[in-house]
């Protein structure tokens, strides 16, 4: 016969390091927490779900990085002396066999990639499971509605950096949500095919060039004063001076000593 506390000793250590899937997800918790599938689910006598795990982070303390994990994502459990009810988890950090098709986000070195994507919808909600479940946590709203198999993955977004080229990416969903950058009083918006940009005071410095390219409209507005200088301006355009909206459009051209001005027109005064 076995000795008991040599069997006991064995499964603890065969239960240290454990592969498997997030079974469930509860992101009311505090902190958020999963459920993991080990072993084969069909198999009655080769699978455990353990109780409820705490999500980790990137840090324990001060800044704060959160990126939960989803129902089905692979991952891995380190659990001190074999105890599973205490154990941490970690994304496995490998694809799953269903998405080998999947590519890693980038084939070279010195680059840096994060893309965040709609997984393929299985029949079902993603991320459906515990109570208070948000459908895919950090970023997560859009998870999983469609619910019809075999369905894309859909890139939602994306930021990298190549170290060799020095280029920044900031992507989002085209003709969908919004880019913004705030601090130190200003603020940038991009949304809707729209950038609006606020701050107490718009400075642009220039060593050589700047050109700013509108399909249709190009509006500026100052609550005040709006100060130019160059040595030269070259306007290709239409100019209208001394009107008061944009929908007034004088009749009489600008004359100057050199005779009438290209294209520039002012209202009588």
């Amino acid at each position: 016969m076995s000795d008991p506390e040599a069997t006991d000793i064995d499964r603890r250590a065969q239960d240290v390091v454990k592969f498997g899937k997030i079974k469930e997800v509860d992101y009311k918790r505090q902190p958020p927490a999963y459920r993991v599938l080990i072993g084969d689910e069909n198999d009655e006598d080769n699978h455990n779900i353990t109780d409820w795990l705490p999500a980790g982070g990137m840090r324990a303390k001060g800044d704060r990085e959160t990126h939960f994990l989803e129902k089905d994502e692979k991952v891995v459990l380190l659990a001190e002396g074999g105890e599973l009810a205490t154990a941490q988890v970690y994304p496995a950090g490998t694809y799953t066999p269903e998405n080998e098709d999947e590519k890693e986000t980038t084939d070279k070195a010195g680059v840096w990639r994060k893309i965040f994507a709609k997984p393929k919808s299985k029949g079902g909600q993603d991320g459906e499971g515990g109570e208070g479940d948000e459908g895919g946590g950090e970023g997560g709203e859009d998870g999983g509605e469609d619910g019809e198999g075999g369905e894309e993955d859909q890139i939602l977004g994306e930021i990298s950096y190549d170290r060799n080229t020095g280029d920044w990416l900031i992507k989002g969903i085209k003709d969908k949500g919004s880019i913004t950058l705030e601090g130190s009083g200003c603020k940038i918006v991009m949304k809707d095919g729209t950038i609006t940009m606020t701050a107490k005071n718009l400075k642009i410095e220039m060593e050589e060039n700047v050109e700013i390219e509108a399909g249709e409209d190009f509006k500026s507005t100052a609550g005040s004063e709006s100060v130019h200088e160059a040595e030269a301006f070259v306007t290709v355009a239409e100019t209208y001076l001394g009107v008061d909206s944009a929908d007034d459009k004088p009749q009489d051209k600008v004359v100057t000593e050199a005779g009438p001005a290209k294209q520039t027109f002012a209202k009588v005064g």
